[in-house]
């Protein structure tokens, strides 16, 4: 009787491990027979790359076999609104509209609707569109002129806005002097600036994100070579994600022109990774082109530069966001975006310079336009 339980005992022991030195192995061979690049899809992100396991007991001993780690995965949303000028041209109403608004509310008024949106980015981006000076005189001879105190950057501190682009047609409107104005009262602020001939770059979560802009009027030789220098050097200093920021386009026109479209598709060719655009002052559509997105008019945003009395006053415009996502430090091919529409005022009888996230029908309707200015085939 002891010699057969001691030889089933055997037996069991030895079927035993042999079956868990077979499955060890099998589990081994299987494991780390997974090509990462086989583990992601376009738009979606596999969670694959746990570190993982398996435990072999035999013996009263654990061996564990790690047979992959997980690779860095970094996301960076970009959160992008249009024309921003914080004070206005004190020949007309547009300017006392928007002081009247500041004396009765303060500066952390203007962005206090869109602020949290901004603040739960990674990073957020206007068009600033005026100088921040405390002169008034001497100015550019032309019809408007904008212009708020070097203390309304405190303005953009309160929503939450991290870089502006000053490429456009009025940073330079009170000659040298207002914008080396501007740009210290941004400095001294804490914002971020780019624009012209200034790059910049930031490091967003671990990630060098480049930025740059101009006033693009046509698709000269001239224009494409000074894009082409831009993303050059970003690139050269270090920059994995390259954004453009463009003032071009026709005022109230909700149609790209040619040029607008040749010069966004250039950008894009040279190595950007996003196109932003301003100007025109109403929504255009949005292009995707080699897999990148050109938004070629984000319209006006908090804009001090009317008042916004007339009936036909367009007040519709958005918030652009795009998340980026790197996997081990290199940049994925998805396109993965959100529309936020939106009104530039709090108010539907004026401006008062306070945009507001739309809801329900307007909402819907702020997107559908932006659908239609999308559909370039059918365009008028």
């Amino acid at each position: 009787m002891f010699r057969y339980r001691l030889l089933r005992c055997l037996i069991f022991g030895a079927a035993f491990g042999f079956t868990a030195v077979l499955l060890a192995y099998f589990a081994w061979e299987h494991l780390i027979s997974y090509e990462p690049e086989t583990l992601y899809a376009q738009g979606d992100i596999l969670d694959a790359y746990e570190n993982t396991a398996i435990d072999c007991m035999y013996d009263e001993h654990i061996y564990k076999l790690n047979y992959a780690s997980r690779p860095e995965v970094v996301t960076i949303t970009i959160s992008a609104a249009g024309d921003t000028t914080l004070g206005g041209d004190r020949r007309w109403a547009g300017y006392h509209a928007f002081m009247r608004e500041y004396d009765e509310n303060g500066a952390e008024w203007f962005l206090s609707n869109v602020a949290q949106i901004f603040y739960e980015s990674d990073l957020s981006i206007v068009n600033l569109e005026g100088a921040l000076t405390d002169i008034t005189y001497p100015h550019m001879d032309k019809r408007f002129i904008f212009r708020g105190p070097m203390s309304f950057a405190q303005i953009l501190v309160y929503g939450n806005i991290d870089v502006v682009s000053l490429a456009n047609n009025h940073t330079i409107d009170f000659f040298e002097r207002g914008m080396n104005d501007t740009r210290q009262a941004l400095t001294d602020h804490g914002v971020a600036y780019f624009g012209n001939e200034h790059n910049t770059v930031m490091e967003i979560n671990g990630i060098y994100v480049g930025l740059f802009g101009f006033s693009i009027w046509n698709d000269s030789v001239w224009n494409q070579n000074r894009i082409t220098a831009a993303i050059r050097d970003l690139e050269a200093r270090g920059a994995q994600l390259i954004i453009a920021y463009f003032h071009w386009g026709i005022e109230r026109d909700n149609w790209p022109t040619q040029y607008q479209v040749y010069i966004g598709r250039h950008t894009i060719r040279q190595g950007a990774h996003l196109v932003l655009g301003a100007h025109p002052h109403v929504l255009q559509g949005i292009d995707t082109y080699e897999g990148w997105n050109i938004v070629y008019s984000l319209a006006d945003f908090s804009f001090g530069g009317n008042a916004g009395f007339e009936e036909s006053y367009d007040m519709h415009t958005m918030i652009f966001q795009q998340t980026f996502t790197f996997i081990d430090g290199v940049l994925q091919e998805i396109n993965k975006t959100n529309i936020i529409p939106a009104f530039m005022s709090s108010v539907r009888h004026r401006n008062d310079f306070r945009p507001t996230v739309a809801e329900g029908d307007d909402a819907e309707y702020i997107l559908g336009r932006i659908r239609r200015y999308s559909d370039f085939e059918n365009r008028p």
